[in-house]
């Protein structure tokens, strides 16, 4: 008798022998189809529509993102619309020929499938990507914050469910409305670091506190979700072998399954990938581990969270995986589960508005509770109100954990489909709404506490740093090729016991791997074996630093730091960091320095983090441009170290004379000061200018001056030193002036910004490559057309973008003035 089996027709009968034979005939019916040319129906196979959902749902999510885009709606928003747009709330109403063709019976139980190994796969990304260990401790300073809004937020939407709402069924009401509120008051790191990363807000101090406080809020997940599956066993002895299975589970995935995932990424040479092998076994790993935790009567998102924490972070193991399967994960399996959210989200059931404003004024109470539980509970940190009110918004943020949480907790049925869809909807709603508002209201990255001494009586520049006190500098690197200009350029900076240098040095790694970035101090006994795991490089750019100051001319001391961000929001531990520190002054190295390890995308990630650096510093910054590691490379015989200054006014001219006369103290440096004069009559001048302009144009003048004076007096200290003055008639006359300087020199000095009327920085950096980064004197004396670009130059700048206070500030009255800042200005 013939019966089906999968894609073929089992038969089994008697020949005339007597003989029992088995007959397949493989159709190939239900799953693959050989296409129209040979009379297959598409439609009528699994595999042809399951890749049209996928393309379907692609494009309409793609769609709505592009439409929605002007308001910064997060791409999650745009996906579960996506698939609400696919389901019956849209296309497939009134269960329409498309209903029945896009989503058949027979292939309702694949799309399950793919959307349970989409969302796994994706918890086990975010837990892989998580630093455990350091995230729990910064948990540990602001576990207020994780605990006291769940619980503000949870009691509200509890006691407002059990006014408004009765659960199908009774026997289960406060269960239900347990879990709803459960999932709606949760902060879940996934959903807090996908959306900060989005954001471009993950490295700033909120967001940091913001992932610290959602750390928490996962863990008491976890712990409810043990005490849950302990309650439903009503059998003693069921709850001993639950409790006795699940410790075993947790046993051997940190003393079994983590030293072996260890050893993988020990064993793995630097700059070589990680065996095929192992990453295969891994990601098949997850499927099992999924397996073990669901039939432990855990939930099964406990499985890939606990796999994904076991593995250790960054390269070269945690980079290997996300880079050779993220993608698909998110692009192909993850788009399955938005598919299974539209589709069980229904417009039509919602009972009436008034039920479903109800609802929606319920969660968002819960979310009002946890927000101004924040601010309250900021205070006892000292954070300002209105970041407290910006981190109750993060913690606010709905996403993936969720939709995974209700779809499990309806399949359970602790609600009906009506409640379903009201979450999704309050989902929806509130992250479309909350995202853009963080954006808004966190744009210029303030620091978070009341800090009104912050900078008080501090010097936040290189003239107003005393020459009888340390010298504090901030030197970013990205490999080992920066690591001789940077020394190079500290040993220049003249290191002396009245004026010791301490540089904070800095490894940039760009964020791979992980998800929560770290800006971290390395102590080489404490930190040894995590470095040289996960960032062996690091280890040898800092112990050649520790070398130099060992070996240096002078006191210099060296402490290395380790910042892993993404590039866009790199800045912003740094400029925290000299904002702690009170550091004058920062150095950058030229995204072009050594082009053969940085090029294309890198380069230019690269090239765009010194721009906004340049925007946020709270200090003078100076972009190193060495492109062929000269720095130092003396070619005179008398071993002299040649230093040019090309000055023509301005408070970024005046940090680089600064730094020049800091150099010019060393007996073995030489400085020569080349002065642009312009040839304009000071009645012109007041023609062109406004009263106050003119008057900041004077001052900015007797400060040039001043300085000046104080470089000429160094030759009755030194006699090294020598100035030049050139006059010229306007910009282009210094760009002609500065081709016939050329010279043997070891550094030139520049400042970026001008303002020198036919020449303004601004109209010109849309014709010259690296004028916005380097302005358009820098770009020209670190082109060829300058000492073949040989030349290593240093552009320095005051201030970032929005720090005007310090441009008008000059060496002799800055230590007198002292800087605050506005508690009352974002």
């Amino acid at each position: 008798m013939p019966l089906p089996r999968g894609n073929g027709t089992l038969s089994v009968f008697y020949d005339s022998d007597g003989m029992w034979e088995v007959c397949i005939k493989n159709d190939n019916r239900g799953v693959g189809s050989f296409g129209v040319f040979f009379k297959d129906r598409p439609f009528d196979f699994v595999l042809p529509v399951t890749l049209l959902q996928l393309i379907v749902f692609i494009f309409i999510s793609r769609a709505i993102f592009f439409l929605l885009k002007p308001l910064k709606t997060p791409k999650f928003i745009c996906n579960v619309l996506g698939g609400i747009v696919l389901g019956p709330s849209c296309m497939g109403l009134n269960e329409s020929s498309y209903w029945k063709a896009l989503f058949p019976p027979s292939q309702a139980e694949y799309l399950i499938l793919g959307s349970l190994v989409g969302g796994s796969y994706f918890l086990f990304f975010i837990a892989l990507k998580m630093d455990l260990l350091i995230t729990i401790r910064a948990a540990k300073s602001t576990w207020r914050l994780g605990v006291m809004p769940f619980l503000a937020s949870f009691g509200v939407v509890f006691g407002l469910l059990n006014i408004y709402y009765k659960p199908p069924n009774p026997a289960i009401k406060y269960i239900s409305h347990t879990s709803i509120s459960v999932i709606m008051s949760l902060s879940n790191f996934p959903v807090v670091s996908d959306s900060l990363i989005e954001l471009n807000l993950i490295a700033t101090e909120l967001g940091q506190i913001a992932l610290s406080s959602s750390m928490i809020n996962d863990n008491i997940l976890w712990v409810l979700l043990i005490v849950r599956s302990t309650t439903l066993l009503k059998d003693s002895s069921r709850v001993v072998i639950f409790l006795v299975c699940f410790l075993l589970f947790v046993v051997l995935s940190i003393f079994i399954l983590r030293p072996v995932l260890k050893w993988i990424a020990r064993t793995t040479p630097v700059g070589e990938p990680v065996k095929e092998i192992y990453i295969v076994l891994i990601l098949l790993g997850v499927l099992t581990m999924t397996g073990l935790s669901d039939a432990m009567g855990l939930s099964f998102l406990m499985g890939p969270m606990v796999l994904g924490f076991c593995i250790p972070s960054g390269p070269p193991l945690g980079t290997s995986i996300v880079e050779k399967s993220e993608f698909i994960i998110t692009e192909f399996l993850l788009p399955f589960f938005f598919v299974y959210i539209g589709m069980h989200t229904n417009v039509a059931e919602l009972e009436s508005w008034r039920a479903f404003f109800t609802f929606q004024g319920i969660f968002t109470a819960g979310d009002l509770a946890k927000m101004l539980t924040c601010v309250l509970v900021c205070q006892t940190y000292d954070i300002r109100p209105k970041h407290g009110t910006v981190l109750g918004l993060m913690l606010n943020l709905k996403g993936i954990t969720q939709l995974i949480s209700l779809a499990r907790a309806q399949k359970l049925g602790l609600f009906g489909d009506t409640m379903f869809s009201q979450m999704v909807f309050c989902v929806v709603l509130k992250t479309s709404v909350v995202a853009p508002l963080i954006k808004f209201l966190y744009k210029h990255r303030p620091r978070v506490q009341h800090a009104p001494n912050l900078m008080d009586g501090q010097q936040r520049t290189i003239q107003g740093t005393p020459k009888n006190s340390e010298f504090l500098i901030i030197c970013c690197v990205h490999h080992e090729g920066n690591v001789s200009g940077i020394t190079n350029f500290l040993e220049a900076c003249n290191p002396v016991l009245e004026s010791p240098i301490c540089a904070y040095m800095i490894h940039h790694i760009e964020l791979l791997g992980k998800s929560a970035p770290i800006l971290l101090s390395i102590n080489y006994r404490h930190s040894n074996d995590f470095l040289s795991v996960a960032y062996p490089h690091t280890n040898h750019i800092m112990r050649a630093f520790i070398n130099y100051s060992n070996n240096s001319s002078g006191p210099v001391t060296v402490l290395p730091y380790v910042n892993i961000a993404p590039y866009k929001s790199m800045h912003d531990g740094v400029c925290n960091l000299a904002q702690d520190k009170m550091v004058p002054f920062i150095i950058l190295p030229f995204h072009e320095n050594d082009n053969i390890d940085h090029v294309g995308e890198m380069a230019s990630s690269i090239r765009k983090m010194n721009t906004r650096f340049q925007a946020h510093a709270p200090c003078t910054l100076g972009i190193l441009v060495d492109r062929f590691s000269r720095l130092g490379a003396c070619n005179n015989s008398n071993l002299f170290f040649n230093v040019g200054i090309f000055f023509i006014g301005g408070p970024d001219d005046r940090e680089a004379l600064a730094l020049a006369i800091r150099m010019s103290e060393q007996a073995n440096t030489r400085v020569s000061l080349f002065r642009f004069l312009m040839n304009k009559k000071p009645c012109d001048r007041k023609i062109e200018l406004a009263g106050r302009e003119y008057e900041e144009q004077e001052r900015d003048m007797r400060l040039d001056e001043a300085l000046i004076d104080e470089f000429k007096s160094m030759k009755y200290v030194s006699g090294n030193v020598s100035w030049y003055e050139i006059a010229v008639e306007d910009g282009v006359g210094v760009l002609d002036a500065i081709h016939g300087l050329e010279g043997n020199y070891d550094l030139v000095m520049v400042g970026k910004r001008h303002d020198i009327g036919s020449l303004n920085d601004e109209e010109m950096s849309n014709f010259i490559e690296n004028a916005e980064t380097l302005g358009i004197f820098g770009d020209l004396l670190s082109s060829r057309e300058f000492c073949l670009g040989m030349v290593p130059v240093l552009v320095t700048q005051c201030g970032g973008k929005g720090v005007n206070k310090l441009d008008r500030l000059g060496s002799g009255n800055l230590s007198k003035i002292s800087l605050a800042v506005d508690k009352q200005n974002f």
